[in-house]
């Protein structure tokens, strides 16, 4: 029985190391694009053409102006190469949901998209499943309305993805804490705050009174309001 458990894990360690390699790699090729993305723009003061790389459309007409403006208003160079890769990462979900749909559909299966989940079969909290994104899709006319529509729901998308984060945080800081001897060992050397892809949720200090808070709450629908509550603050 032992022998099979750590079989198990280290099968899991596998996994774990071949998803970070591909999701490494899928990063690099962001970060590369977004530096060919910067070049593009500083050589021409009102781009009005797509940017292409290697037949590939890394920045669409009607996205420019307003890329172009969010570039130059930053100062580091740090700063513009992150708004620029965050569009990419933004169209290349937008690609994958496009690409997929269908096939979800015909499979039943989520849509995923560098390790993450983007579409569920089954949509809860304001989100769409797969079934009614193909129809969401469908509906619209062109290429430009299908993206554009998929770019406001992702923006809505990532907004859930930061609530259950820190809701799926709290629920299990609270549970390891409760274990006996390993819970008072983790609360001591616990000082991390709550990312989500790079971005602070939830500094470590504000950790202890919202876990206070989310303690004495007894249904999940309220403890979700008060996350909800702390991240619009």
């Amino acid at each position: 029985m032992l022998k099979l458990f750590f079989k198990r894990w280290w099968l899991l360690g596998l996994l774990v190391i071949a998803l970070g390699v591909a999701g490494g790699c899928v990063a690099d090729e962001i970060a590369d694009n977004a530096d060919f993305v910067l070049e593009e723009l500083s050589n021409t003061s009102a781009p009005t053409s797509p940017i292409k790389l290697e037949g590939e459309t890394l920045i669409y007409a009607s996205d420019l102006p307003n890329l172009v403006n969010s570039v130059r208003s930053v100062e580091l160079e740090s700063e513009k190469k992150d708004l620029v890769k965050d569009y990419l990462t933004l169209q290349e979900r937008i690609d994958c949901i496009l690409d997929d749909v269908e096939e979800a559909v015909a499979d039943d299966m989520n849509i995923r998209c560098q390790g993450k989940v983007l579409v569920e079969k089954k949509g809860e909290h304001g989100l769409l499943g797969i079934s009614a994104m193909l129809e969401a899709v469908n509906v619209r006319d062109g290429q430009e309305a299908k993206r554009d529509y998929l770019a406001t729901y992702l923006v809505f998308w990532d907004k859930i993805q930061r609530i259950d984060r820190v809701e799926e945080s709290l629920g299990q800081i609270k549970r390891t804490r409760a274990i006996p001897l390993f819970g008072t060992l983790v609360n001591a050397i616990h000082r991390f705050p709550i990312l989500h892809e790079g971005d602070e949720l939830v500094p470590n200090e504000d950790i202890p009174n919202l876990l206070d808070k989310y303690r004495v709450l007894n249904t999940n629908e309220a403890r979700r309001a008060m996350v909800i509550e702390y991240l619009e603050r």
